[in-house]
């Protein structure tokens, strides 16, 4: 039930974006935008984790099991790192490209709109 739920609200948010590039590009720049300005805190977030692993791995306090269990645990924590800032950076570039193409589009059919206006006007 809860997987059902979470897949909902994903649709309801994509179907927001498509309404806000639809209707406002601007908005969905915005967006983007925000996303993208995301990345860089996500990034130093992750480093700082590095640097708490590597704080654990080499503490001169602490020695033992558990703490070789919890290095452990950030080391492959740390293997999830990468890919999530990838993903983040392919998915803003996913998103700038539907834009550009969006509005290559809607260029696109202005110019035919008028286009065919001017052959209406002239015709009459």
């Amino acid at each position: 039930m809860l997987v059902d739920q979470h897949i909902w609200q994903q649709m309801e948010v994509a179907d927001n974006m498509n309404k806000i590039i639809i209707r406002d590009s601007a908005k969905f720049e915005e967006l983007i935008n925000k996303i993208e300005a995301q990345l860089p805190v996500i990034q130093d977030a992750f480093r700082n984790e590095k640097n708490n692993s590597r704080g654990i791995a080499g503490s001169t306090t602490w020695k033992g099991m558990s703490q070789e269990a919890l290095y452990g645990k950030y080391k492959q924590l740390e293997q999830n790192f990468t890919p999530v800032e990838e993903s983040i950076s392919i998915y803003i570039k996913f998103l700038k490209k539907t834009l550009e193409d969006y509005k290559a589009l809607e260029s696109s059919f202005d110019a035919k709109a008028e286009e065919f206006s001017n052959q209406l006007n002239v015709n009459s």
